[in-house]
């Protein structure tokens, strides 16, 4: 009886040491959270099976890229007004890209981006409709099946009688929570739930030739994106990505969460008006009153200090920011009187 009960309580032990997960809402970091998300172009790891309580080991990634990811509220961001449905929003410091999101208790679904859009600059469009994320509570298991287009209407006047060019680019996506078990990371070790998306997407370009559309170019191309999710609260945040291309089974890069998620500074009681947003010559913050500024300090995304000079006039100051590389910007600002404002812009390139 002693043996069986050993044997039992053994068994027991060892199905809790690596325990099935639930993922909800409240297991990805809030707004003003900031994490590292790094790069590995050169290891080139095996997403491998689906299934139950496996271990993916991909502790030997090495960032050889790191871009700073910046979880806002869409008014914290240069184009939230673009998407007043969005309650939520992820900014990546590298080139100034946001993505906007409608997040709440049963979903979090990608509604809109604004971003550089190639040759064609930068673009600000819709998603038709929302490209689900995820359907909380995630669970093993769990299964969708949706299709968005992102369409966008861009001038172009590099032909003779060319005046625009619109790009279509449509997904049919399978969404299923595949697996569950054990992530090893550079940053710890993780239990995790894995989603495999399974997208063909359809990409066209079309040409206004003297008044008429025109198809130019047309193609379909096949992923499959894996994504692991933990309920660890010191991630909050995708903890890896690895793309894998169809039929060939290429894997081009793997993107794995480089740090344990990183707090901005609380809010300032008011906020300071700034303008242009985004910027590339000059920018001007107004502040209220005759107050004189006291004290001024320029933080960049990841909280460092950034020596950005200015000129104070009466209720304004003025900033060069040619030299300034492209990013997001904090401006934390206190009056003689007590007073402290804030501002967030955008320096583009």
């Amino acid at each position: 009886m002693k043996n069986l009960i050993f044997t039992f309580l053994s068994a027991l032990l060892l199905t809790n040491a690596v325990a099935q997960i639930t993922i909800t809402n409240d297991d990805i970091a809030p707004a003003g959270t900031v994490v590292l998300l790094s790069t590995d172009s050169l290891t080139m790891v095996n997403p491998g099976p689906s299934g139950s309580d496996l271990v993916w080991d991909f502790s030997t990634l090495t960032a050889h890229e790191t871009d700073t990811v910046s979880l806002l509220l869409p008014a914290q961001t240069p184009y939230g007004a673009n998407f007043p449905l969005a309650n939520f929003a992820v900014g990546l410091e590298s080139d100034g890209q946001f993505a906007y999101f409608n997040r709440n208790s049963s979903l979090l679904s990608n509604i809109g981006v604004a971003g550089d859009g190639g040759e064609y600059g930068f673009v600000i469009t819709s998603l038709v409709p929302g490209n689900i994320y995820l359907d909380f509570p995630v669970n093993f298991g769990n299964t969708r099946t949706e299709s968005y287009y992102i369409n966008v209407k861009l001038a172009d006047n590099s032909l003779p009688g060319v005046d625009s060019v619109r790009y279509k680019s449509t997904t049919d996506e399978i969404t299923t929570i595949d697996a569950w078990g054990t992530m090893k990371l550079p940053v710890g070790t993780f239990n995790v739930l894995r989603q495999k998306e399974e997208k063909t997407i359809t990409d066209s370009i079309w040409t206004r030739f003297f008044g008429n559309w025109m198809l130019l170019t047309s193609g379909v191309s096949e992923v499959d994106t894996y994504n692991w999710w933990t309920d660890d609260l010191g991630a909050g945040f995708t903890l890896c990505t690895v793309d894998v291309e169809q039929p060939s089974q290429d894997v081009s890069e793997v993107t794995f969460l480089n740090s344990y998620t990183v707090g901005l500074q609380d809010s300032p009681t008011s906020v300071l008006s700034v303008y242009p947003n985004p910027a590339s010559d000059r920018i001007r913050i107004d502040y209220p009153g005759a107050s004189d500024v006291s004290r001024l300090v320029i933080r960049n995304i990841s909280g460092g200090l950034v020596d950005m000079p200015y000129e104070s006039g009466r209720a304004t100051i003025e900033f060069n920011v040619v030299g300034i590389p492209a990013g997001l910007y904090f401006a934390t600002m206190t009056l003689t009187s007590g007073e402290v404002l804030t501002a967030k812009f955008m320096v583009s390139r």
